[in-house]
């Protein structure tokens, strides 16, 4: 049958033209058109991004104003809990707002670096800050948190306001993917990379996980996990955290952890990115 059809193809093209060449012809339209549809899909992506992070900013400022007007002693004394939720709501505006402002400014499919400015900083401070903040989270879905910080000696050259913008992401998905009254576990340790001495900080969670051959595309904007159609996103969050790690001389993986989810880790140089020659 397959046979007859393609001798009925061949009797159909004009004599002395190649049938092989019309069929490669056919297909490199359909890739054009293909690349055209994709071309067209990422401006509206990133068309309706911008328009939501337009949207995004007077909500947050007007959020911030009043948080701001309730840690005035003038509209009435707060008690000592009741100002640090205060704070802790402020402290996540200020997070949103920097977000929306790199959803703004930088194209997550773009090569270029994000701009970081590292300074000697106190990583375990800056976790425990992080993970501070995302205690009402872990409480709403009754989740035990684990966590295991060495203690530097030393500080870490890190731009402290990306980092804890990557440890939220990381915990965030954690918390969301994780399963109810589950576990997620964080810890950092000290490893040897390329002949640097890195501190690499790892986040567990106890889902589902994520299939290898999905790993290492859930780095690349608008790609979401298997799954991930039961939890809200855009893809770009885990793009971010990557080119933040890389501007900071480290790397950044996923893969299948011990409490049977997914674990992410990043490692961070101990020089500064700009003498960390690279390594990934």
């Amino acid at each position: 049958m397959d046979q007859d059809n393609q001798a009925d193809d061949a009797r159909s093209y004009p004599p002395g033209e190649d049938a092989s060449s019309r069929r490669l012809d056919a297909a490199r339209l359909r890739i054009e058109l293909l690349e055209s549809q994709l071309a067209q899909h990422a401006r509206s992506r990133a068309e309706l991004i911008h328009l939501v992070g337009h949207e995004l900013r007077t909500p947050i400022t007007v959020i911030s104003g009043f948080a701001r007007l309730l840690l005035n002693p003038i509209h009435g004394e707060l008690s000592d809990d009741q100002h640090r939720f205060v704070e802790e709501s402020l402290k996540a505006c200020r997070r949103l707002d920097d977000f929306v402002g790199d959803l703004l400014d930088t194209d997550p499919r773009a090569q270029t670096p994000f701009v970081v400015d590292p300074e000697p900083g106190d990583l375990r401070g800056t976790i425990e800050g992080s993970l501070e903040a995302l205690l009402p989270m872990l409480e709403e879905r009754g989740t035990k948190l684990e966590v295991s910080l060495r203690s530097d000696e030393s500080p870490l050259p890190i731009d402290a306001r990306r980092i804890e913008q990557v440890l939220t992401n990381m915990m965030t998905n954690a918390i969301r993917y994780g399963r109810l009254s589950g576990v997620i576990r964080v810890e950092t340790r000290e490893i040897l990379m390329a002949g640097c001495r890195h501190v690499e900080v790892v986040v567990e969670d106890d889902g589902s996980g994520i299939p290898s051959e999905d790993r290492e595309r859930l780095f690349e904007p608008f790609v979401r996990g298997e799954g991930a159609g039961e939890v809200q996103g855009l893809g770009i969050g885990l793009a971010i955290c990557r080119r933040i790690i890389e501007a900071h001389g480290g790397s950044i993986r996923v893969g299948a952890g011990e409490l049977g989810g997914a674990r992410f880790c990043f490692s961070l140089p101990r020089v500064p990115a700009t003498r960390a020659g690279g390594e990934d």
